[in-house]
């Protein structure tokens, strides 16, 4: 899986890019490479851009992760939008991950659009 992981300091975003076969390994590193930019850095917003993902990991996998997010160090604070390719096994995902970010009280949207995405996360009264 290609992904890449930087911190854009004019809006003070954390952008994370993944394509091609994302495996549970991978998703768990990029995950914890992600978390610990996010700390360094002490930003509060992430858009995830998953559009060339040509998989994804598993339900069991993406529920492990947010449910690690809190041991991990990661702020409540924190918006992350996440820009979702329109298959529906996207869809799925991102609906699961959705509403176990908000069982864990994460602040998590999915978006078709970067547009969109980055449009939720510089709205008035994000962090």
């Amino acid at each position: 899986m290609p992904w890449d992981v930087r911190y854009m300091h004019g809006t003070e975003t954390l952008v994370v890019t993944a394509s091609g076969l994302v495996s549970d390994q991978e998703a768990g590193e990029l995950t914890a490479k992600a978390i610990a930019l996010l700390k360094e850095t002490q930003a509060t917003r992430v858009l995830s851009d998953c559009r060339r993902m040509a998989s994804a990991p598993s339900l069991a996998t993406v529920w492990w992760l947010v449910n690690d997010y809190a041991n991990r160090g990661l702020s409540r604070e924190t918006r992350i939008a996440v820009v979702q390719s329109k298959s529906p096994r996207a869809t799925e995902l991102g609906q699961f991950y959705e509403t176990v970010c908000f069982n864990r009280r994460y602040q998590a949207k999915v978006f078709h659009s970067p547009q969109a995405a980055e449009a939720w996360l510089q709205a008035p009264g994000a962090p």
